[in-house]
């Protein structure tokens, strides 16, 4: 796994990982935190989980998860700290 944080300049996280890390992160979000609610846009997914919205971009394979608020800076910050950690 190859998951990486990157602290963006609005203080929003972004998420980094790699496309074969997809069905990890998955795995781990619906296990800690239930179903995820995924709201297609036109150029990106919008993930609602544990009332918050992230959005989820693959662009050439380079996925990543944004944050949009502080709450969700603090829950990217959660789950890669556990994610790097080895949890699932």
């Amino acid at each position: 796994m190859t998951f990486s944080i990157l602290e963006l300049e609005n203080g929003n996280r972004s998420l980094e990982f790699d496309e074969t890390d997809l069905p990890v992160l998955a795995a781990f979000l619906r296990s800690n935190f239930g179903e995820v609610d995924m709201q297609e846009q036109a150029i990106h997914t919008d993930l609602v989980f544990a009332d918050t919205r992230l959005m989820f971009y693959n662009e050439w394979g380079d996925p990543c998860l944004i944050s949009l608020e502080e709450k969700g800076a603090l829950l990217l910050d959660l789950i890669f700290t556990r994610l790097s950690a080895g949890e699932e």
